[in-house]
């Protein structure tokens, strides 16, 4: 399953595409805008994405770290970012 995040890093108000039918806790690919692609994991229920530490495109090393996701209008965005590494 695929997560896209539509900025090169993820931040509260980054969007974000997920599938339309997401059937419950899993492993996921992440995707950013730059192409830069690492693990991670969706828990639909608690509204989290865990997403693994990874090199940006430009080689920027990021932590791992752990995401609420919240829907509105326009889709899927991040809302807040959740104490605790990924």
């Amino acid at each position: 399953m695929l997560v896209r995040l539509h900025d090169t890093h993820a931040y509260p108000g980054c969007r974000a595409s997920l599938p339309e039918e997401v059937p419950g806790d899993g492993d996921v690919l992440v995707q950013f805008s730059d192409g830069a692609e690492t693990p991670g994991r969706l828990r639909p229920a608690e509204a989290r994405l865990d997403i693994a530490a990874h090199v940006t495109a430009r080689g920027t090393c990021i932590a791992a770290r752990s995401w609420r996701l919240a829907r509105d209008g326009a889709g899927w965005k991040i809302a807040a970012r959740l104490p605790g590494p990924g």
